[in-house]
């Protein structure tokens, strides 16, 4: 079965669900970049928080995954600069399946409409907290170098990778477009050339081993501190003797 007929046939599914107000399609097929692999993604809006849920199954041989949420939940990317980071691209760019009180298309021109100086004082203060929420892998990295410990380095690096990636994002107010290009979009969210090279290696995508995976993420640190606008409060401390002690490590 072709991918408008099962778009059809579950389209026709959810209208006749309870409690739906609108359906749009996003992801790889509403931007026109779907491949054999690609999931069918649908979102739907609905009343309350009853019927609120996510699916994910095969219809005729297609993926399709179904996300279900009320226009509040949406809304909160208007005022939560994360939410905002996920939520803005798919609203943006999603295509009217079933919208018949105008919900979506509210919604819709609302996120056209938004600019991210509106939630710029929080992205900083959450970009703060991250870092600094951040020491204690920071610190798995120097004893998993240290110890020779791949497991322990390994771990560490997969929180790192999206504490310093989210960092960088709302730093900067780069949304994500999609979450296949997360990494492209943190790694590209600062200009500076070294936060470019050491994120890249961190996250593995140019292919070094674990020992200088870890060596770059002390040094993307570093660089996330030194880039990031810093809110008044503790968190800056934090974060600066974290980033120093790093900085040692790696000179010792």
């Amino acid at each position: 079965m072709s991918y408008p007929s099962v778009l059809d046939m579950v389209l026709a599914e959810l209208k006749r669900e309870s409690g739906v107000l609108a359906v749009f399609l996003t992801g790889s097929y509403a931007r026109g970049e779907a491949d054999a692999w690609s999931d069918l993604d649908i979102s739907v809006l609905v009343e309350a928080d009853v019927f609120v849920r996510n699916t994910v199954a095969y219809r005729a041989g297609l993926l399709v995954s179904v996300e279900r949420s009320t226009p509040s939940h949406r809304e909160r990317a208007f005022t939560d600069p994360e939410t905002a980071l996920w939520n803005l691209g798919s609203l943006r760019s999603g295509q009217a399946l079933h919208d018949p009180a105008g919900v979506f298309a509210a919604l819709q021109e609302r996120a056209r409409a938004f600019v991210w100086v509106e939630v710029e004082p929080q992205a900083h203060a959450r970009a703060a907290a991250l870092l600094a929420g951040s020491t204690e892998e920071l610190h798995k990295v120097m004893g998993g170098l240290q110890a020779g410990d791949v497991d322990k380095l390994a771990f560490a690096l997969v929180g790192l990778t999206f504490a310093l990636g989210n960092a960088a994002l709302l730093g900067t107010g780069t949304l994500i477009p999609t979450e296949n290009r997360y990494l492209s979009a943190a790694r590209g969210a600062w200009t500076d050339p070294v936060w470019r090279e050491c994120y890249a290696c961190l996250t593995g995508v140019s292919g070094e081993g674990i020992v200088q995976r870890g060596r770059a993420a002390l040094r993307a640190y570093e660089r996330a501190v030194a880039l990031t606008r810093w809110p008044d409060g503790p968190d800056r401390v934090q974060a600066q003797e974290a980033a120093r002690r790093a900085d040692a490590f790696l000179r010792g």
